[in-house]
């Protein structure tokens, strides 16, 4: 939970740095090219905290030791995250860290299909800003979904490379990306990078509908003589 919020939190404040960044004057409307690259950059700079914490969170969801077995081997996040960092240095804790930058990449489409869809929304002579809660749920909704579609088999990769072990011998562990990728392939074919998307799919509507309400919202009330989103 914390760090959902931690992630959230770096995710926009990085956002509107880049939007900044690239606009002369703030007061004008994005491009969605504008809009697209800020959210790829921002999802990159997100990989270097959710990396680490996603490791420990599929490794406490398999709740298998380097041993192996079943059974409750990590006592919560923190001690799975020192164990990790015992046993293999900090490099061990962003295992899978280029598959995570592949994944978040996902916030390039993210923001920029919530963008399509709030123009898409808007009645005319009416600015996106001022959308009702009713239409930012759908525009919110929406983008989660294409989010996760544009990336969903490197999630995948992400969560098999992460969930090794380093006490897992050399010639056993994937060593990349690709070698991960190719693995999967020849084991269980195309459909294994699919598994398990249409719970995402379900999930990502109501998740992400409610993040960019609370969120437009929010700067609403705290910046009410600026535009809340860019």
């Amino acid at each position: 939970m914390v760090g959902v919020a931690l992630v959230n939190a770096l995710l926009f404040g990085v956002y509107g740095f880049f939007m900044d960044i690239q606009m002369a004057n703030p007061a004008d409307e994005p491009t969605l090219m504008q809009i697209y690259l800020a959210g790829t950059g921002s999802g990159i700079v997100n990989s270097l905290i959710s990396c680490p914490m996603e490791l420990s969170k599929i490794r406490l969801q398999n709740q298998q030791g380097p041993t192996g077995g079943s059974g409750t081997f990590y006592k919560g996040p923190m001690d799975c995250f020192k164990q990790t960092y015992r046993q293999g240095g900090i490099r061990a804790c962003y295992r899978g860290l280029w598959a995570t930058i592949l994944r978040e990449t996902s916030y390039g489409p993210y923001f920029l299909s919530y963008e399509i869809f709030c123009r898409a929304l808007t009645p005319e002579g009416q600015r996106t800003q001022d959308l009702s809660s009713g239409r930012l749920v759908v525009a919110g909704g929406f983008a989660g979904i294409a989010g996760w579609l544009s990336t969903y088999p490197t999630d995948v990769i992400k969560t098999r490379i992460q969930a090794q072990h380093d006490s897992t011998p050399k010639s056993q562990q994937f060593r990349g990306v690709w070698h991960c990728t190719v693995h999967m392939y020849r084991e269980e074919g195309m459909r294994v990078f699919f598994r398990g998307i249409n719970a995402t799919v379900i999930r990502a509507f109501p998740c992400n509908a409610a993040t960019f309400l609370v969120y437009s919202l929010c700067m609403r009330a705290l910046l009410p003589s600026q535009e809340a989103l860019a």
